[in-house]
């Protein structure tokens, strides 16, 4: 292997740290009763639903073991419906086969077990908060800051209260989760529901997979190390090489910074509102702007991306000054928004200053002007 090749190799290795969450709510001194109930019925609740669905999967094999096609437990239950049984019970009796006879005996006898687990199972629910359902993309994060936000509680007071309880880092279709808020105590639960794999699998197999990366990467540095001992003996012949590298890097940074600088504007951009000032006689001769006679200002057929020059970065301000002066007025008279649907003192509120000679807009709905366009046409 050549440096050059290594040194792309090299660049290619990250550093992976797995974080390990514990499906349940850290514990204090403080911690009512009420949610530690919650916490051991839940914990009740996965330990019974994981138990469901290894009976479940079993009857279906004992089914396919036996033949049988034609009766199938449900999806949701995974218990037989009395027709189900009662057809079962009717080859029991018809069978000459003993094992034959068994196997369909066992399949009726294990959904007895199955019933038993949807007994548990409902009772548990019955007592339990609605479970919030994990869906494609959802994060277990995003659903307890959503919970708290709609209980009424602040952004910042919600992230700090989520802060003190184990979120998991990742969740799958199926799982519920669970939620507590009473008096500014905050716990959070997950249990399997209706997932093929239970939270605790699920962090597992996470943490396998870290660590089979983590040996993976360990097991690659032993052999780039010996690389390198033997590329170091070539180091004469590959001077050259080495030198275009550092050129390379050089370029690849610059192209960095450059990709960042772009990034960065455009983000300014789509959180400006992009605005031009100007006299109104001056922007309605120029095409900018339509005034009509009975009807709010409008905009023109000269109406362009490229004539609003001037931007507000919304995430750090919020007034707008406008100076005579710098318009060519005497003074300033009347200030007309365009577009007419921004409306003065909802989305924002003009103050004039005695004098007349400077007008200031403040801001008040940043939603409404966020990547917006607007003319504020200026008459003496």
């Amino acid at each position: 292997m050549t440096l050059h090749r290594f040194l792309r190799h090299a660049l290619g290795v990250f550093a992976v740290a797995a974080l390990a969450v514990a499906p349940a709510c850290k514990k204090g001194p403080e911690e009512p009763k009420e949610m530690q109930d919650i916490a051991q019925k839940v914990g009740q609740l996965d330990k019974e639903s994981q138990k469901l669905q290894a009976a479940g999967q079993e009857q279906a094999r004992r089914l396919r073991e036996a033949g049988v096609t034609d009766v199938q437990p449900g999806t949701e239950t995974m218990q037989l419906t009395e027709e189900q049984k009662k057809v079962l019970e009717e080859r029991i009796k018809n069978e000459k086969n003993s094992s034959y006879q068994a196997l369909l005996q066992d399949v009726i006898d294990r959904d007895k077990e199955i019933k038993e687990l949807n007994e548990k199972i409902n009772k548990l629910r019955a007592v339990l908060p609605k479970p919030d359902v994990a869906r494609e993309g959802d994060s277990h994060y995003a659903k307890a800051l959503r919970f708290l936000r709609n209980k009424g509680i602040s952004e910042a007071e919600a992230k700090r209260l989520v802060s003190r309880v184990n979120i998991m880092e990742r969740i799958v279709p199926g799982f519920e989760i669970y939620h507590f808020y009473n008096n500014g105590v905050y716990g959070t639960w997950v249990s399997q529901g209706k997932a093929k794999i239970s939270p605790s699998d699920l962090i597992r197999e996470d943490r396998e997979h870290l660590e089979g990366e983590r040996d993976t990467a360990v097991a690659q540095g032993e052999v780039l190390r010996e690389e390198v001992a033997d590329l170091m003996a070539q180091k004469q012949a590959i001077t050259a090489e080495i030198e275009s590298l550092r050129v390379e890097k050089t370029k690849l940074i610059e192209d960095l910074n450059t990709q960042t600088a772009v990034a960065e504007d455009q983000k300014a951009k789509l959180n400006s509102l992009h605005y031009l000032v100007g006299d109104r006689k001056q922007l309605e001769k120029d095409g900018i702007i339509v005034v009509p006679v009975f009807a709010k200002d409008r905009a023109g057929k000269a109406w362009r991306d490229e004539v609003f020059t001037s931007r507000l970065d919304l995430r750090s301000q919020e007034t707008i000054e406008l100076k005579a002066s710098a318009l060519g007025l005497k003074k300033i008279g009347k200030v007309s928004v365009v577009p007419g649907s921004i409306l003065k003192d909802e989305h924002y509120k003009l103050v004039l200053s005695e004098d007349k000679q400077t007008a200031t807009i403040q801001i008040v709905a940043k939603e409404r002007f966020r990547n917006e366009k607007v003319v504020f046409a200026v008459t003496d």
